[in-house]
C-alpha cells in the first residue's frame, strides 16, 4: 500500500494542476481568514455600518469565530506546506528528504503565506483605522499572492515577465481602489470608533479624487496590456482585459454618482468582480 501511495504522490508531483490547486487554495483560505478576523475586530463599527449583515456576535459567537479563524489558517498553512514539499519532491527529493530541516528556507510559499496572515491580523487589530497605510498593506498582501505564481510558472520570455509584473500591479491598484471605496462606505462606524481612515480625514470628495487617479492609472495599464497582448497573439487575454478597461469607465461613473453607503457598497462589490475576472484571465495570458 505504501509503495502504491508513494507512486501516486510521485505522479501528482509531476502534475501542473496539482501544484496549481495547492497554490490557489491557501490563498483563498488566507483571504477568508482575513475576512473572519476583520469581522471579529469590527463588531462595534459593524453595528453602525452593516447592522443587518453582521455574522459575528449574531449568528456565530466570538469564540466560535476565533476557532474558525484558527482552523482556516491551519488548513491554509498545511496546504502551503504541502505545495513546498511537492515542489521539492518534483525535483527528485524523497518525502523524508523534503521535510528535512536543511530545506527550511525552501518552504518559501509557507513562509510567505504565514507572513501575509500575520500582516492581515495586524491590519485588523491595529492598522485598519490609519489613513492609507492599512490600505497599502492589504493591497500589498493581495499582490503578493499573485507574485507567488512565480513558484509555479517559469517565465522564459520577456512577454511572460511583462504579463507577470502587469498582474501584480493590476492586483495592487484594484485592491487599493476597493479598500478606499470600502472605507468611504464605513465612514459612519469608523468615525464613531475614532478611526482616522483616509475618507474620515480627506472627506468623501477627497477620497473620490484619489480613487479617480488610481482608476485612470489602471485604465491606462489595462488598455496598454490589451493592445500589447493582441500583438502577442494572446487574443482571449487581450479581449478580457479590454472588457475590464471598459468596465473601469463604468466604475468611475458609478463612483461619481455615489452618495450613500449602499452606493459605495455596490461599487466595492463591482471591483471584487473585476478582480476575480482579472485573476481568471491569468491562465490565458
Amino acid at each position: 500500500m505504501l509503495v502504491i501511495l508513494f507512486k501516486y504522490l510521485d505522479e501528482l508531483n509531476e502534475s501542473y494542476w496539482y501544484h496549481a490547486v495547492l497554490l490557489i487554495i491557501p490563498a483563498i483560505l488566507t483571504a477568508a481568514a482575513g475576512y473572519v478576523v476583520n469581522d471579529i475586530f469590527d463588531i462595534e463599527t459593524d453595528k453602525i455600518n452593516k447592522p443587518e449583515g453582521r455574522l459575528v456576535g449574531i449568528k456565530i459567537s466570538i469564540s466560535k469565530a476565533w476557532l474558525l479563524y484558527a482552523l482556516i489558517n491551519l488548513v491554509s498553512i498545511l496546504l502551503a506546506f504541502m505545495f513546498d514539499i511537492s515542489k521539492l519532491m518534483s525535483k527528485g527529493y524523497m518525502f523524508g528528504e523534503a521535510i528535512g530541516a536543511e530545506h527550511i528556507w525552501a518552504y518559501r510559499y509557507t513562509w510567505i503565506s504565514l507572513l501575509i496572515k500575520i500582516l492581515l491580523f495586524v491590519y485588523s487589530w491595529k492598522l485598519k483605522g490609519t489613513p492609507l497605510f492599512g490600505n497599502i498593506l492589504v493591497a500589498s498582501c493581495s499582490s503578493a499572492v499573485i507574485a507567488c505564481c512565480s513558484f509555479l510558472i517559469k517565465f522564459e520570455t520577456q512577454a511572460g515577465i511583462f504579463v507577470y509584473f502587469g498582474y501584480i500591479i493590476f492586483s495592487f491598484i484594484i485592491t487599493m481602489m476597493r479598500e478606499l471605496v470600502k472605507d468611504v462606505q464605513d465612514v459612519p462606524g469608523d468615525e464613531s470608533a475614532g478611526y482616522k481612515t483616509y475618507p474620515v480625514i480627506a472627506g468623501i470628495k477627497g477620497t473620490k479624487v484619489l480613487v479617480y487617479a488610481f482608476s485612470f492609472i489602471e485604465i491606462l495599464m489595462c488598455g496598454l496590456y490589451s493592445f500589447l497582448a493582441w500583438g502577442l497573439d494572446l487574443y482571449v487575454s487581450s479581449i478580457v482585459m479590454g472588457l475590464i478597461t471598459l468596465s473601469l469607465f463604468y466604475f468611475i461613473n458609478t463612483i461619481s454618482r455615489a452618495k450613500e453607503p449602499a452606493d459605495f457598497g455596490r461599487a466595492s462589490k463591482f471591483l471584487k468582480y473585476v478582480m476575480f475576472v482579472g485573476v481568471l484571465n491569468i491562465p490565458f495570458s
